[in-house]
This record gives structure tokens, C-alpha cells and sequence, in this order.
């Protein structure tokens, strides 16, 4: 928890200018804390203030999309009973980032390759393809 009061905080710049802090929407403030905005620390206590939880990891909609159409049948194989599209990447991209070989600037687990972006407070999945490598080839 930070120490900002952010209440009276206006924005000087960018796509919010002159806007109240306090009247951004989450996913832009989210975006200034995970990218690394000059005002980063006012959007962290403005997310902390509104009880935001900040993610562990993110996935990209393009990450969703390749994943729709590149792994479909591997996401089929190894979801879990209620399990949709994107909490599988969740939890593939979780464990890819603890128990994943690294392959150059991908990651190799379970028949994936997945592609994240490391320089913010949390990863984000990029994009997911089949590992040509990969199991049972």
C-alpha cells in the first residue's frame, strides 16, 4: 500500500489529461503500473485505494486468438472439466513460466511455445504456437 493520497490528483498529460485520477477506468491504470508510466506509483495507490488486485499474469487478446486457432487440440486434451480458453492459459502460462525450458525468447511447455513480455510488474502471454518439438514428436 502506498502513501499517495490520489483524491485531488489530476492527470497532466497523455489520454486522461486533466482527468481525475480517480475517475480512470482500471484496465488504463493497470496499464501505467505494468508498463512503467512516469506516474505509476499514483496509479498503483489508486488501484490499491479501490481494492484492485493487481494480476500475477496477464494474457493478451492476441494471445487468446493464436491460441483459438494454433493449439486448439491441446487446450481439448489437457483443459479441466469446466474449464474455458483463457483460464487454461492462465494456468498453462503459470506453470510454463516455473517449469518451462527456455528456447531463445520462448518457452517451451506441453507441447507449447509460449511468448511473454517480462518488463513489467507482471508477465504478460503474447502469443502461444505449437512446439514442433514439442511432446510425442
Amino acid at each position: 500500500m502506498t502513501d499517495i493520497n490520489t483524491h485531488d490528483f489530476i492527470m497532466p498529460s497523455g489520454r486522461h489529461k486533466g482527468e481525475r485520477i480517480t475517475r480512470m477506468p482500471v484496465s488504463y491504470l493497470k496499464w501505467m503500473v505494468n508498463g512503467g508510466h512516469a506516474l505509476a506509483d499514483h496509479a498503483k495507490a489508486e488501484l490499491d485505494r479501490r481494492g484492485t488486485v493487481t494480476p500475477d499474469l496477464d494474457i493478451s487478446g492476441h494471445a487468446i486468438d493464436s491460441a483459438s486457432l494454433r493449439i486448439r487440440k491441446i487446450w481439448h486434451e489437457t483443459r479441466g472439466d469446466d474449464e474455458g480458453l483463457h483460464a487454461w492459459l492462465v494456468r498453462m502460462a503459470s506453470e510454463a513460466l516455473v517449469k518451462g525450458e527456455q528456447r531463445g525468447d520462448k518457452i517451451a511447455h506441453a507441447g507449447v511455445l509460449w511468448a511473454f513480455e517480462t518488463d513489467g510488474c507482471w508477465p504478460v502471454l503474447k502469443t502461444v504456437m505449437r512446439d514442433k518439438r514439442g511432446v510425442g514428436e
